[in-house]
């Protein structure tokens, strides 16, 4: 919860005699308990009794912080990359600017962007064809997406002729990040050229791997601007919300300009 959400809340703490023992013990700073106080019906209680446990058991004597991040099965516990390294379709052709590719039929393919793109994004608002474009070239300015704090714009990762917009986009531009593998895909395309253009994506193992270690290049971006990874999408009893997407706790300027890294180079920038 943030600092400014506390403070428009008003709430009337617990006495001496009535507080969260995790409070008392000075673990957490305050505690907001809906359960008035009976620690046997709290989730957060059960989740701080199984951490302590865990770091408190002589066989579980973990350095998180010394774990090679360049394997793919490692923080498992992160709750925004494991969906990352998750379960990636064979269709889907990952590119460097974090877009993604798939083919329909045989010429037919579908473009979009990819999960990481998509949480870093500022919310938004409009989604538009470049200059009205109807024929792509690889690495050429093909689409437009405006958010809440400016435009950035999307380089085609496959050349071809528009067969086709998303129309659901037109009324529901945050489908985009909503469902960036599924609704929210940007445009249908002919494509035009020969699989040498395919040189530039990621597929299967060599995808997964390519998407934790970007994950793993955010995760340390975050630890710099003093957010841990592992603490975000957690939603517990004491007040806590589901953080979905990078501008719920920076500012959207800042998920502009990290959003336009990610598309023009891909981790070289980070």
């Amino acid at each position: 919860m943030t600092k400014k959400v506390l403070e428009n809340r008003k709430s009337v703490g617990p006495s001496k005699s009535n507080r969260c023992i995790w409070m008392t013990a000075g673990v957490v700073s305050f505690k907001l308990c809906p359960f008035d106080y009976e620690c046997e019906r709290c989730d957060f209680d059960k989740v701080m009794r199984h951490q302590f446990e865990k770091v408190s058991s002589p066989t579980n004597k973990v350095d998180v912080e010394r774990q090679p991040i360049s394997n793919p099965q490692a923080n498992h516990s992160d709750s925004f990359f494991s969906f990352l390294v998750g379960q990636i379709q064979d269709e889907f052709y990952f590119h460097l600017a974090h877009l993604w590719a798939r083919p329909r039929q045989t010429q037919k393919w579908e473009i979009g962007i990819d999960k990481l793109l998509s949480y870093v994004l500022p919310p938004p608002i409009g989604i538009e064809l470049y200059d009205g474009k109807q024929d792509f070239v690889q690495g050429e300015v093909f689409v437009k997406i405006i958010t809440t704090a400016g435009t950035i714009f999307l380089t085609t990762p496959l050349s071809g002729k528009l067969i086709s917009e998303n129309p659901e986009l037109e009324d529901q531009p945050a489908l985009l990040q909503e469902d960036p593998l599924g609704r929210g895909w940007l445009a249908q395309i002919k494509w035009t050229q020969d699989s040498s253009e395919l040189r530039e994506f990621y597929t299967g193992a060599e995808a997964k791997r390519f998407l934790h270690e970007e994950a793993c290049h955010l995760k340390h971006v975050l630890k710099y601007k003093g957010i841990e990874a592992g603490k975000i999408g957690q939603t517990l009893p004491d007040g806590g919300r589901n953080v979905k997407y990078l501008h719920q706790i920076l500012p959207t300027k800042f998920c502009l300009e990290l959003s336009r890294a990610l598309i023009e180079s891909g981790k070289s920038v980070w």
